[in-house]
């Protein structure tokens, strides 16, 4: 069937029309903007590296508590764990022999010296001869000496800390003997405040880094070359910064690495020694180091 050719008109008419209000809409659309992109400027400037070394905690004193005479423990004067003081009393040893042995090395001098008076002045006299003068003297000398030490054997039985720190738990009990020279000690006292931190560093980068300085790639850090921060081991940085005392002369020929030993203020004992710990060190400045940020 042929379509009249006003119909025919009237499509094509119908059909121009929606071309063009497709083609308006399209070119109506707006186009889409370019991304912004920062820039940023990068200039060289003076960056301090840092070392992070593994290390361990030490006592800063250590000391074995010893007897140095024989006899029982009548007494412990101290709580195990507990913090002692230089010159405390630690244990009574029973003085009963050595309170003896001191009344006997009085009463022995001072016949000596009676003796050695009176010779003084019979030889004077030429009563006595010179030589048995002499011998009572020397009598008299050895009684100061037996005194003298029955003086101290007798303080001895009052055992005394070497130093200030934390004791340990003790090895004997009231009623046990010791005696001078035994193998065991009878507590450890540890000083914590200050405390050390021995930290290793492999000779190659020990090798490495004075390399770089010998050559001025690196200059050596100022003033603060002997700080050093700590992290403990649940992460947390410790509050107080500790100073660089010395490193090993020698290398560790099992683990090729050279130990540095730092110490550290300890007031709170937070430190205690055995702890692991990580150690930032000052390795050395680059004057013209690029340093891009993390984001733009």
């Amino acid at each position: 069937m042929q379509l009249k050719p006003a119909v025919t008109a009237l499509v094509t008419a119908v059909a121009l029309a929606s071309l063009l209000s497709g083609c308006k809409k399209e070119e109506a659309a707006p186009a889409p903007q370019a991304p912004q992109v920062g820039v940023v400027t990068l200039q060289p400037q003076a960056f301090t590296l840092t070392s992070e070394l593994p290390g361990r905690t030490t006592a800063f004193r250590i000391a074995e508590v010893r007897p140095q005479v024989n006899g029982i423990i009548l007494k412990r004067l101290f709580k195990e764990g507990g913090d002692v003081k230089e010159g405390q009393q630690l244990y009574q040893i029973d003085p009963s022999v050595y309170e003896a042995t001191l009344k006997s090395a009085e009463a022995n001098l001072q016949s000596t010296k009676s003796i050695s008076d009176r010779y003084k002045q019979l030889v004077n006299e030429q009563a006595v001869s010179r030589q048995e003068y002499d011998t009572a003297v020397a009598n008299r000398l050895q009684s100061e000496a037996s005194l003298q030490s029955a003086q101290i054997n007798l303080r001895y039985t009052k055992v005394l800390s070497p130093l200030t720190g934390r004791i340990g738990r003790s090895s004997v009990t009231e009623g046990a003997l010791v005696s001078n020279g035994q193998a065991d000690a009878m507590a450890v006292i540890q000083q914590l405040d200050p405390i050390y931190v021995d930290v290793t560093q492999s000779s190659v980068e020990l090798l490495e880094l004075r390399r770089e300085l010998e050559s001025g790639r690196l200059q050596k850090v100022g003033d603060n070359a002997a700080k050093v921060k700590l992290t403990l081991e649940d992460g947390s940085q410790y509050k107080l910064d500790g100073k660089l005392e010395f490193s090993e002369v020698s290398v560790d020929e099992t683990t090729g690495s050279v130990t540095l030993r730092a110490v550290f203020p300890n007031p709170e004992h937070t430190l205690l020694p055995g702890m692991f710990v990580h150690a930032q060190l000052q390795a050395g400045v680059n004057s013209a180091a690029i340093l891009a940020p993390q984001q733009a």
